[in-house]
């Protein structure tokens, strides 16, 4: 690792590893937008002006650490730069299978099957994994800073998320958050 990754310009750079997370979610909303009608519209509006602040300077992280992938050469010549490849891949697994069930849902309703068992924000938690992959190939602490530094602002912008979805979906989402971990783990046995 350096603080710096080697820079140039070239096609296996991490920009490649970016574009493949853009993509379960790009389709998702090419293919199945009308799961997002029902509530898009509430979660713009439902931010305060501190969660909407935050929200806009994720984003903007965001966009530096995909513009810096443009840059960043991939090199899996080191075990510890595969063993980030692995990482990344586990986190886009996970991720790819959450936007699936996203799409498959139907929107408007708490989504509680798939990997939203196992977790309540699992695109974020997923996203965290794989950013933190591709931070590890890099080679560079700089970008493996802001793969956490994206991961942490994702997991606030969860925090909001589940309090607009406490308005929206009342009771429902109550007995979602008893029985289901937010980051990840075993969910709660159920009621009988």
């Amino acid at each position: 690792m350096n603080i710096f990754a080697v820079h140039s310009f070239g096609f296996f750079n991490l920009w490649l590893l970016m574009a493949l997370y853009a993509l379960p979610i790009l389709l998702t909303i090419i293919l199945c937008k009308h799961v997002f009608q029902p509530t898009s519209s509430r979660f713009s509006s439902s931010r305060n002006s501190r969660e909407y602040n935050l929200f806009i300077a994720s984003k903007i992280i965001m966009l530096i650490y995909f513009l810096y992938s443009i840059v960043v050469p991939v090199r899996l010549d080191t075990s510890f730069a595969i063993t980030g490849l692995v990482v990344y891949i586990i986190g886009f697994l996970f991720y790819s299978a959450a936007w699936i069930t996203i799409a498959t849902s139907g929107g408007g309703r708490v989504i509680s099957k798939g990997p939203f068992q196992f977790s309540r924000h699992p695109v974020y938690v997923s996203s965290a994994v794989l950013f933190i992959g591709a931070g590890v190939i890099s080679k560079s602490y700089i970008f493996l800073g802001l793969s956490i530094l994206v991961g942490i602002t994702h997991m606030y912008n969860a925090l909001a998320e589940e309090r607009i979805c406490l308005e929206i979906y009342g009771d429902e989402y109550r007995r979602y958050i008893s029985s289901t971990p937010r980051w990840l783990g075993r969910p709660a046995p159920k009621a009988k």
